[in-house]
């Protein structure tokens, strides 16, 4: 049964409410609770602050989806309709949003679209700052060809317009990867239903995009032309010339299954870093990744190079690259132990790994989390997101890891949404001070799912609960869960008093205990035994003149 945060009446320790952001991970801050269900979110920055949430909407008949977006400024209020605003009611199935900047202070929003009657086709439309339609009432066709097309990703094209590039249904039912740049106006700039990104045939599925920064883009994806699926990029021009020959480059055509590309930019020499998830071993996933240069030179071998090969599957990756990072930082989940946790790398720019051999752990909680997705904290770090079942039900958990690979907040990560029901597909985006903004689908209302958001600033990330000061190294709190016994290990600068209290849910002291150590003793143990505490969560906060910390800990 899901529990609830800790509330304390404490002025130096309860954080106060910026605006319209509800600090409480148990509320968090409503984006749409309209009849039916929202889901499948997605945002982009506002450039202020703010951020631009855009999400797959039921709430006409529910049963055919439409789109609707939401802008909340900097405080967290909602500045569009209550609710959102339509950005595509047509009666019919509009699916799978994504949503890019116009960089004109508004976004660029391309779904997936049954109104033809048969199968799926791809339009988009730009909304401007103020929630207004640019382009025509119901959007602009982007892809309305015979065959389907689905699975549209979309990047700005530095002119107000939008790339598009999308999965097209062959004949044999294979795929194809097709692309179209319109323009600001809506109007379509290339050829007429688009360009395909490569001529070889075979099956080419799970594209992803970046812009290059010269009014281009660099396209991803798996391959199949070998007889496995392989990973293979491409580079077009504004005007639609594939720079990179017509079939391709191959980044990687191991043995076995290369998966699930992701791209990002590759800044020192304006190419692109690509990680993907690798089968080459037979037996599981890992996940390796390789570096392009502007010129479509593979830089780090035809095979790549590794980032996870522990055992168990690697998988679920998102990366981070800028001028700030001078490398790759890869987040993924990972099931080297009886549950999937959430685990990072940095690769340097000669393909070696950074920090630990097969990563540094992020959250290792209870049970397992999933869905990590990775921001930049604007100082050569990273910010993850992911789902949680550490208290019985999927919550919303995150963690900042500095450019050295040390993580900044609690151990295991801070809670974004705890509240009762289901969240669960967090997605996350910077707020450009260094913290984050999150969004997700949040099931607290019953049967259907709303959208949810919440914000966590880079100085007081803790926004309910105790707040942590760190100065404290190399703490160590365990067995979690416990049952009776809770031992501490910790390193001291010098003697110092030490002091451990234990609270409930509802902020109630239920074990303190003050003593003065000196610098050798670096182990404790909190014997609980007499105190007849039921099972359920408690937080435990140590503090020394070196600084303090609280952990949330789990009574069996």
């Amino acid at each position: 049964m899901k529990t609830s945060l800790l509330l304390f009446i404490c002025a130096i320790l309860i954080l106060p409410l910026n605006a319209q952001w509800n600090s409480d991970t148990n509320i968090n801050t409503p984006i749409c609770t309209a009849f039916y269900k929202q889901k499948e979110q997605r945002l982009e920055s506002d450039g202020k602050g703010g951020a631009f949430i855009v999400w797959k909407d039921w709430r006409f008949d529910g049963f055919l989806p439409d789109i609707y977006v939401q802008r909340v400024d900097s405080n967290g209020y909602p500045l569009w309709t209550v609710d959102g605003a339509v950005a595509c009611d047509e009666p019919s199935d509009q699916s799978t949003p994504a949503i890019t900047t116009d960089e004109k202070d508004g976004v660029i929003i391309a779904w997936s679209d049954e109104r033809s009657g048969g199968k799926r086709d791809v339009f988009a439309q730009r909304i401007d700052a103020n929630g207004n339609k640019m382009w025509a009432v119901d959007g602009v066709p982007v892809a309305t060809k015979v065959e389907r097309e689905h699975s549209e990703k979309i990047v700005s094209d530095d002119h107000g317009g939008v790339f598009v590039v999308w999965e097209q249904e062959r004949l044999d039912f294979s795929w194809d990867i097709w692309a179209q740049r319109i323009d600001s106006s809506g109007n379509a700039v290339w050829v007429s239903g688009g360009i395909p990104v490569c001529n070889v045939t075979a099956n080419r599925i799970n594209h992803k995009i970046q812009r290059d920064g010269e009014g281009g883009l660099f396209v991803t994806w798996q391959d199949e032309r070998s007889g496995n699926f392989d990973i293979y990029v491409q580079r077009i021009d504004a005007n639609g010339n594939l720079l990179w020959n017509t079939s391709g480059v191959s980044v990687c055509a191991a043995p076995g299954v290369q998966s699930n590309p992701k791209i990002d930019p590759e800044k020192q020499l304006d190419g692109v870093y690509i990680a993907w998830v690798d089968k080459r071993n037979g037996t599981d996933y890992d996940v390796y990744c390789n570096r392009v240069d502007s010129n479509g030179n593979v830089l780090w071998g035809a095979m790549g190079k590794p980032v996870a090969v522990g055992s168990g599957n690697q998988s679920a990756i998102d990366i981070l690259s800028n001028n700030k990072t001078e490398g790759l930082i890869v987040t993924w989940k990972d099931n080297r132990s009886p549950n999937y946790d959430i685990y990072i790398q940095k690769i340097n720019l000669s393909g070696e790994p950074v920090w630990a051999l097969n990563g540094i752990v992020v959250c290792d909680a209870p049970e397992d989390q999933l869905n990590p997705n990775i921001i930049s904290d604007k100082a050569g770090g990273a910010i993850i997101a992911w789902q949680d079942f550490r208290y019985g039900d999927w919550d919303v958990f995150s963690q900042r890891v500095s450019a050295n690979g040390i993580p900044q907040w609690t151990v295991n990560g801070e809670a974004v949404s705890t509240a009762v029901g289901e969240q669960e597909s967090p997605k996350n985006i910077p707020d450009n001070k260094g913290g984050s903004i999150y969004a997700w689908e949040d099931k607290r209302g019953g049967v259907s799912k709303d959208i949810y958001i919440h914000h966590l600033l880079l100085e007081d990330t803790t926004r309910v609960g105790i707040r942590n000061q760190y100065g404290l190294t190399n703490i160590q709190v365990y067995p979690n869960p416990f049952q009776a016994n809770i031992h501490i290990d910790l390193a001291l600068s010098s003697n110092s008093k030490i002091s451990f209290r234990l609270y409930n849910q509802l902020g109630v002291e239920v074990y303190s205990n003050d003593q003065f150590t000196d610098a050798n003793s670096g182990h404790f143990e909190i014997k609980l035994e007499s105190f007849n505490l039921n099972s359920g969560l408690y937080y435990l906060a140590v503090s020394t003149a070196d600084g303090f910390q609280n952990f949330a800990v789990l009574k069996e």
